[in-house]
């Protein structure tokens, strides 16, 4: 498999990850149960650990298609600043879910501030990451696009 399709093959991993996570986390929330969290958490951690390989192999696939009929540099562009930024958030959210299960694990207080705050990290790095692949779509699906840039 070239950069390309290992891009391809895996990009729908965080999108559905960090919102399945979300919605996981959101169950768990409302039964008050911390296994049903844990899973939720360890959905986030799969999503973005799925990150990390899709966005390691932007910078391969981007040789692939650059040089393809209606690809831009612009595009390419704005798919990377979206995805860059994406997973800066999905780190934050992971590393506060991986202090929750530490701090559940020693039965620290402050465990449901530390919930909320990570809940709201992965709603906001679900966001990220849906729009930073939209407009990795729009590389290649002309029929996605407001304008070609």
């Amino acid at each position: 498999m070239n950069s390309a399709q290992i891009h391809l093959a895996l990009n729908h991993f965080p999108i559905a990850g960090t919102i399945l996570a979300f919605l996981v986390l959101m169950v768990g929330l409302i039964v008050k149960k911390d296994q049903v969290k844990m899973v939720g958490i360890g959905l986030l951690l799969i999503g973005t650990i799925s990150g990390v390989i899709v966005a390691s192999s932007g910078d391969g696939a981007e040789e692939i298609v650059e040089h393809k009929p209606l690809v831009t540099k612009g595009l390419i562009h704005e798919h990377e600043e979206a995805a860059d930024g994406a997973m800066v958030a999905l780190y934050l959210s992971s590393a506060l879910g991986i202090a929750w299960l530490a701090m559940y694990k020693m039965k620290k207080n402050h465990l449901e501030k530390v919930f909320y705050l990570m809940l709201l990290t992965n709603l906001v790095s679900s966001l990220m990451v849906a729009n930073a692949a939209h407009k990795g779509g729009q590389i290649r699906h002309d029929e996605i696009r407001d304008g070609v840039k």
